[in-house]
């Protein structure tokens, strides 16, 4: 043993008949040694003595009396808490957020990443923990895109589709949105730049086409073609109107591509940039009917077909459902629903729920019409509830 160790725990022993303020002294020196594993066990430790708990053996929480329960997982979350921030303050972000995320403090982390500036060293750990974790997708999206590109930042988004809440999957479909229209609109410019000796500054991709066909003509163009196409997918997500008008703009320039660079969509949306473009002008509430018309068609088409390799495909019908709730034709919505999804078909959450239908619609006894009709007890129940208040 050395002579500072010898020093130490005869200071400790000083405090012997103290024993909080021997934890609390332990406690200095663990987190000034940085020995923050020590630090967390020292803390569980110190809460079991609190409750007058044995020391000797660290059960779980099944193994203590109940009444202690709370206590004792209150002590848990506070040591999580104390060692997960002075993680961040040293900057360990995967280490701190190890200690958080059973706190549930992904403010704390928020806060954190606010402040903090990516480099070559962090970077990877704060696209983790804000994106993949899902502390802060939106700038974790962002932070992707910029040190990773745009390729990976979709295939990337493509992979948390499932996983991420639709609110999230709307602010990374902004984020590459305003990305890919910023990358198209320079592009253009520097080439408008190449063709006459000068581009005017601010000028959006609708006016370059408008004002200077030639940047679209002989098989010209400005982005690789599939990150186009991926945009204008996601871009059905949002509902924002100046990026909803952006996305209507780069589904303008798709249709000026030549045909082997319009890569044909999933279904309804095969023709990939007109039909977009009608889904995106119907959201700011233009060309409503027809878009309508082409949907509830497509959405009975997609009923009728067999399934792919027996799984039936919901695309179509989720698209009509959407577009008829953005534009708050909920009665009609709630029709098309029970006509066009089976009772045993399971709808993702970006499509509106019969439920939420009538709570915008206020038609609650169409409502209660439609549960009887597909003997869903559960939705009648939720209905009921719901009208109680």
């Amino acid at each position: 043993m050395t002579t500072s160790q010898t020093t130490a725990l005869e200071s400790l022993a000083e405090l012997a008949d103290k024993p909080q303020e021997l934890f609390d002294r332990v406690a200095q020196d663990l987190a000034a040694a940085e020995q923050w594993h020590q630090l967390f066990d020292l803390r569980l430790m110190q809460r079991r003595h609190e409750l007058g708990l044995p020391l000797e053996r660290n059960s779980t929480l099944e193994d203590v009396d109940e009444s202690l329960r709370d206590d004792l997982e209150q002590g848990y979350l506070a040591a999580c808490r104390e060692v997960g921030q002075l993680l961040l303050d040293k900057h360990q972000l995967r280490e701190a957020w190890m200690y958080l995320r059973p706190a549930s403090e992904k403010e704390m982390v928020r806060k954190y990443l606010e402040s903090v500036v990516p480099n070559e060293d962090n970077c990877d750990a704060l696209i983790e923990v804000s994106l993949h974790e899902g502390v802060d997708p939106e700038r974790g999206y962002a932070w992707l895109i910029a040190n990773h590109g745009t390729c990976n930042s979709i295939t990337t988004l493509d992979s948390l589709a499932g996983q991420l809440p639709e609110q999230q999957q709307e602010s990374c479909a902004a984020v590459l949105l305003r990305h890919v229209y910023a990358e198209l609109q320079g592009n253009m410019r520097g080439h408008l730049h190449r063709l006459e000796g000068e581009a005017p500054e601010g000028i959006s991709i609708g006016e370059l086409m408008q004002q200077f066909p030639a940047l679209t003509e002989g098989g010209s163009y400005h982005m690789d073609a599939s990150h186009l196409a991926s945009t204008v997918r996601f871009a059905r997500l949002l509902t924002d109107p100046q990026l909803v008008k952006k996305a209507i703009e780069i589904c303008e320039y798709g249709k000026h591509l030549i045909e082997d660079m319009q890569y044909p969509g999933e279904a309804p949306f095969e023709e990939l940039y007109p039909t977009h473009e009608l889904f995106l002008r119907a959201t700011l509430g233009e060309r409503v009917d027809e878009a309508i018309e082409f949907f509830t068609r497509r959405a009975r088409e997609e009923q009728a077909a067999e399934p792919a390799l027996g799984v039936p495909t919901n695309t179509a019908v989720e698209t009509l459902l959407v577009l008829l709730n953005r534009n708050e034709r909920y009665a009609e919505a709630m029709e098309l629903y029970a006509e066009l999804v089976p009772t045993d078909r399971a709808l993702s959450p970006l499509s509106p729920t019969l439920l939420e239908l009538a709570t915008q619609s206020g038609d609650w006894q169409r409502y209660e019409a439609l549960c009887s009709e597909r003997n869903d007890i559960v939705g009648y129940a939720a209905g009921r509830a719901l009208q109680q208040g």
